[in-house]
């Protein structure tokens, strides 16, 4: 572990710490669609009502998939407790608030297996490293590849936002016919997602909630489309960003899929 101020340790070791947890006491059927939700959560300062927005806005509840970010594991257990959900969940950072810092993957499916993935740079200002958080999935027979990321803020530069989203691009084996690939990938004007969109569109990924709308509303910035899901080897049946979420400064982004066979 490498050791920053103010306070900020970084779990540079690939294997952890991981935390797992299983809710789900039997298997679910099979509804012909993937509801997948991405959601950074301020901090996972706010769970309780993060649950309460996940159980009662309709089009957020019942997720076949939750990625969530910016959580430590006592949130990550609570929320998924609550939902009845596996999970598992990886820090990449211990932050300046004393918390674990890291993304976490909540699913009604079995998990088949997962891994961190540790971005390249760490930040300018406190050298906080970032994570994607990569697992497979089994669904209705289907093995699939999901991502639950997080890269740097907007405020470093282009070169190593591009490195980072390059580093889980890498990862992505081109001969898995399903990848979801969603979450925060700070992106604040239009030129960032288009730089974005075209980076995954390399590995035949697609924005699959482009049209969602903004999801972040801070620092003055006019709202924008910060949090994505990208996916290969599914067709967008609908999707989503409900703007009366106050768990976060983020609103969370859904997405229905169908698995083309």
């Amino acid at each position: 572990m490498s050791i920053f101020p103010p306070f900020l340790v970084n779990y540079e070791d690939p294997i952890g710490p991981r935390y797992t947890g299983q809710y789900v006491k039997n298997e679910p059927s099979y509804s012909g669609s993937i509801k997948v939700v991405s959601y950074n959560i301020d901090f996972g300062e706010k769970v309780e009502q993060a649950l309460t927005e996940l159980t009662k806005i309709e089009d957020l509840q019942n997720p076949d998939i939750l990625l969530l970010q910016e959580m430590n594991e006592e949130g990550v257990e609570q929320m998924a407790q609550a939902l009845k959900m596996n999970f598992v969940y990886y820090p990449a950072s211990i932050h300046k608030h004393g918390r674990n810092f890291g993304n976490a993957i909540l699913t009604t499916w079995p998990i088949k297996d997962d891994k961190k993935v540790i971005l390249p740079h760490r930040a300018p200002l406190n050298r906080q490293m970032r994570i994607s958080l990569a697992a497979t999935l089994t669904i209705n027979g289907l093995d699939i590849l999901t991502h639950c990321a997080h890269t740097e803020i907007y405020m470093t530069t282009r070169r190593l936002r591009n490195a980072q989203v390059s580093a889980i691009t890498d990862d992505v084996d081109t001969r898995n016919p399903y990848v979801i690939v969603g979450g925060d990938f700070n992106t604040v004007t239009n030129r960032g997602i288009r730089r974005l969109v075209e980076q995954f569109a390399e590995i035949g990924l697609t924005r699959a909630s482009k049209g969602a709308g903004p999801t972040v509303k801070k620092l003055g910035f006019s709202p924008c489309a910060a949090d994505h899901i990208f996916t290969r080897g599914m067709k967008v049946i609908t999707y989503g960003s409900p703007n009366d979420t106050t768990a976060s400064d983020h609103y969370p982004v859904w997405v229905q899929l169908t698995p083309i066979l």
